[in-house]
Parts: C-alpha cells; sequence; structure tokens
C-alpha cells in the first residue's frame, strides 16, 4: 500500500522497510523485521516465544473441544464472541497447570473447575436467571448425572421475557478427553413448562455417562423460553433470552 501523507512528517502506510501508522497515542513508525523464521525456530532467544506458541496451540485445540462438547446443547444460541471468550478462560486455566514445564502446559491439567460459572451465552448465568435454585450431582462410578431445579413458583422465580408462555430446562454432560479430542455426551430435557402462578414441585434431571470414564466431566444446565400458538411452541431465538451454563466439573 502507498504511504499518505497527512502532514508534516506523518505517514500512514509502507515505505521501504517502515511501516507507518495512526493510533490512539499518536503516528508511530515500525521497520520491518530482518528476523527469518529459521531463527525464531531455533534461536535460543527465541525460546520463549516457541514455548507460548506451542501452548497456544494446545489452548485453542482444548477451548475447540470445549465447545464441541456442548454444540447440540447451544445450538440456539448466537454467541460472537464465544471462540475469543473460551480461549481466554482456557488460557486462564492453562496457567494453573503445575505439572509441565514452559511450552507443555495445558489446560487439562489445570483447573478445570474455573469453567464452572461459564455462560455460553455471554449474556447471564443461569445462577441470577433463577436465583441459585438448584443443585447438580455427579457418581464418576455410574456415570449418573444429575440436576435438581428447586420447586418454584414461575412467574416470581423466572426473570421472564416478552411473549413467553413456556419454559424449559436442559441438562447437558459431556466427557472430555482432551487427548483425542474425543467426547461422550448426553442431554436430557423437561417438557415445556407453564409460566404461571401455580407451584411447580421440585424438578430432577438424569441422563447417565459411561461408568468410570478417566476423562473430565463438565456439567452444563440451559434455561429457554417458547411462545406456545395453537398446540405449538415457538423458541425464542434472542440470546438474551437464554441462559446456559456450566454448573459442575468433575476433573477425574
Amino acid at each position: 500500500m502507498a504511504a499518505k501523507q497527512f502532514g508534516t512528517h506523518r505517514l500512514s502506510g509502507t515505505v521501504g522497510d517502515v511501516t507507518y501508522s495512526h493510533t490512539k497515542s499518536g503516528f508511530k513508525a515500525r521497520q520491518k523485521s530482518k528476523i527469518n523464521m529459521a531463527e525464531r525456530q531455533s534461536g535460543q532467544q527465541f525460546q520463549a516465544w516457541r514455548d507460548h506458541t506451542s501452548e497456544f496451540g494446545i489452548m485453542t485445540t482444548e477451548a475447540r473441544i470445549f465447545r464441541n462438547a456442548f454444540t447440540d446443547l447451544n445450538w440456539n444460541i448466537k454467541n460472537k464472541s464465544l471462540i475469543q471468550q473460551t480461549v481466554k478462560l482456557m488460557n486462564a486455566i492453562r496457567k494453573t497447570d503445575t505439572t509441565n514445564l514452559r511450552g507443555q502446559r495445558r489446560a487439562s491439567l489445570g483447573d478445570l473447575s474455573m469453567l464452572v460459572g461459564f455462560d455460553f451465552t455471554g449474556s447471564g448465568s443461569i445462577d441470577t436467571a433463577i436465583n441459585g435454585g438448584y443443585s447438580s450431582a455427579f457418581n464418576r462410578l455410574t456415570g449418573v448425572t444429575v440436576a435438581t431445579i428447586q420447586q418454584m413458583i414461575p412467574k416470581q422465580r423466572l426473570n421472564v421475557p416478552a411473549n413467553a408462555t413456556h419454559f424449559m430446562f436442559t441438562l447437558a454432560a459431556a466427557a472430555l478427553n482432551f487427548e483425542t479430542g474425543e467426547i461422550s455426551k448426553v442431554m436430557v430435557s423437561t417438557e415445556k413448562l407453564w409460566i404461571d402462578n401455580e407451584v411447580l414441585p421440585e424438578t430432577v434431571l438424569t441422563e447417565t455417562l459411561p461408568a468410570n470414564s478417566t476423562d473430565p466431566v463438565v456439567i452444563a444446565l440451559k434455561l429457554e423460553y417458547f411462545t406456545e400458538i395453537n398446540g405449538h411452541y415457538y423458541p425464542l431465538m434472542s440470546t438474551a433470552s437464554i441462559n446456559s451454563t456450566v454448573i459442575r466439573v468433575d476433573q477425574g
């Protein structure tokens, strides 16, 4: 791109091996690096760069496996920042790996409990949506996964969006093998439940993962709303009316 001059010594673009740019802090010039890739891949002074690059590759792969485990659950969620958010979280978890040396650290060997509370919508946790009125359990020996939503009066407990007549909870659980990318996952939903002033008894959702799995298990709970018209249920597609949150992690 040809350089453009904005005033005395104010350029934008590239002249020779110097690139000029206009930033919030003013005009800046940066000379093109003469360091080639061979030097980066072998030079001792670039060991930290190589270590960071290696860990970044591992981290982005593990973030993708995590997202893929809940693709079915989150089919109607549109969160343009989801990739960035999961990579950022996995990066924080990677730093808790106290086993491997720099360049080999993995989020999967760090504190995966940091995933608890992550909301796939980016707009609010299910804890806020139902005032924390739930509990969860997982039995690694049997693979049984349970989410229990406390008794409630829907119109009083839920922050109901406009036009919603019904709601539904979905429990999703996944055993993730971060080494192979293999995922075992299960999912179960309630029926469509009326939004009214009647007492809704305690709701229990149960599903079973493979017994005695040695892989980390991540459990999520989703709340979504519907409009019922002549016996047909139409989901409210706005991400703001959906909550899908990691509620439990069993690292094994």
